[in-house]
């Protein structure tokens, strides 16, 4: 049979916890799971754009098109949106 117990803290700068226990729970194995609210922040469009783009490879593989390829490209179809 499993239990459960429960206590809530502040984890220090140091990320060093000391857990004390109560005396009623028995010597042994035990698992300690530790859950934490993440902070909550918005990520950009643009923010994401610019993570993806720096995953891509700067080297050409075989078969691929070169960036400056792909810049003229997209560079000429703007061109022809006026």
């Amino acid at each position: 049979m499993q239990a459960y117990y429960e206590v809530e803290t502040e984890i220090p700068l140091d990320h060093q916890l000391k857990l004390q226990l109560p005396d009623n729970i028995p010597v042994g194995h035990a698992k300690i799971a530790v859950i934490y609210e993440m902070p909550k922040t918005q990520e950009k469009k643009a923010d994401k754009l610019t993570a993806f783009l720096q995953t891509l490879p700067d080297v050409v593989q075989e078969g691929g098109l070169s960036r400056e390829t792909i810049n003229d490209y997209l560079r000429q179809e703007r061109q022809g949106w006026d």
